[in-house]
């Protein structure tokens, strides 16, 4: 009856410690998880009172010299260009991005003992003591800003949070119906241009609001992601808006699970956008204002004259037409494009435009996105067959391209 009543004493006593152990583990999550909180709220807010092509490149190093150990400068820094990297680990995401003891000592068993896994026990245990520490409101996270400079002012700025979330009703399960643990990413960042691919070149967001856009990545694998991107030139207020991020997801004991909790201003006017979208869709006009996106957004961008056609066959059957042209001017990157060389191009026609039709000694303004240069085209598409070389839309070119930025870079 004595080594009992010992026996439950000290299993009361083990419950007892492992009680205290787990409280104080508790404790000490939510205190570093809500310093952590603290640094990436202040650092957000240092961020956003950064003003675009206002703010000089030394007020910005000084306000945020207090980061200096989690800063990292860009290789090529000098006194026309230079870009700045402010990392925040949170204690638990820092240590699982590393090759920690887990990852180490399954690595060594695995060339020991001369086994063959990709994901060894103490990996397995690892994710599992992750996923406890995720359910007892631990909430990993990094957060990554970055400002960028030109000319001595600061011209972009930018700010992640990636969190990793787990919930019984997030966007996410396993094959087995049970939940499974996955990446909520918010991004908001500047940019000099909106890329494009293909001949759907321009957003349809951008005829609502030509200096930003909202959206979300095609195929996100085991992440739920949101992003905002927007020019210098977008009204200090909207980015402001476009910057509001709910970091109060680093601490909440009930995680954010997706975009609208953690990115809710933003993702609020990209829901109340898609109707609008819907309708402006396949009704873009050929404005000036499509116009001057097209000179800010494409990458590369020449003046050239037709000058006549070439037609062949290839050993298939196939029936090809090349068109020559004179190239009269370098408006935009190009740099293999000589003024007065004459060229052949394969495909200039895209959704409607044909240079078939075209009379040689047409002048058109050339274009492409971050595709080859063999691939320039002449039809924007939407409501713009072609672009004539005429000075309204010369002037129009011009002034975009003036608003990017980038286009220096392939000059310098």
């Amino acid at each position: 009856m004595g080594r009992l009543r010992s026996l439950r004493r000290a299993l009361f006593a083990l419950f007892l410690a492992f009680c205290v152990l787990l409280s104080l583990a508790l404790i000490v999550t939510q205190i570093e998880q809500r310093l952590f909180r603290t640094d990436a709220e202040l650092l957000l807010a240092e961020i956003q009172s950064l003003e675009l092509r206002r703010t000089s490149w030394n007020e910005a190093k000084a306000q945020l010299l207090r980061w200096h150990p989690n800063s990292e400068y860009g290789s090529q820094c000098n006194d026309q260009k230079c870009s700045l990297t402010i990392t925040l680990n949170q204690f638990i995401f820092g240590y699982l991005s590393e090759k920690n003891i887990f990852v180490r000592l399954d690595d060594y068993f695995r060339w020991r003992l001369k086994l063959s896994y990709s994901e060894g026990p103490l990996v397995k245990l690892q994710w599992a003591l992750l996923r406890a520490h995720m359910r007892l409101g631990g909430r990993p996270a990094r957060i990554i800003a970055t400002v960028g400079m030109r000319d001595g002012i600061v011209w972009s700025k930018g700010f992640s949070v990636y969190i990793q979330t787990y919930a019984d009703n997030g966007p996410w399960t396993s094959s087995d119906g049970s939940s499974v643990g996955y990446a909520l990413i918010a991004e908001t960042h500047s940019v000099p241009r909106f890329d494009y691919y293909g001949s759907n070149w321009t957003s349809a967001q951008l005829q609502l609001h030509p200096d930003y856009v909202i959206g979300r990545p095609g195929g996100c694998e085991i992440c739920v992601e949101g992003w905002t991107k927007f020019t210098p030139y977008a009204a200090p207020e909207d980015i402001h808006r476009l910057m509001q991020l709910e970091l109060s997801c680093l601490t909440r004991w009930h995680p954010c699970l997706i975009q609208s909790d953690i990115m809710p201003a933003a993702w609020a006017q990209y829901l109340e956008d898609q109707p609008r979208l819907e309708a402006l869709r396949d009704h873009l006009g050929c404005s000036p204002s499509i116009i001057e996106l097209l000179g800010r957004d494409s990458a590369n961008m020449a003046a050239a004259e037709i000058l006549g056609y070439r037609d062949w066959v290839d050993n298939k059957g196939h029936r090809y037409v090349g068109t020559r042209i004179r190239v009269l001017e370098q408006l935009k990157g190009v740099p293999e494009w000589k003024v007065g060389e004459t060229r052949e191009l394969t495909d200039l026609s895209g959704i409607g435009g044909d240079s078939t039709r075209l009379r040689p000694r047409t002048q058109l303004i050339f274009f492409s996105g971050r595709s080859p240069l063999s691939e320039m085209r002449i039809d924007p598409g939407y409501g713009c067959p072609i672009l004539l070389l005429n000075e309204a839309n010369l002037n129009l070119v011009r002034r975009g391209i003036a608003q990017d930025y980038s286009a220096k870079d392939k000059l310098e």
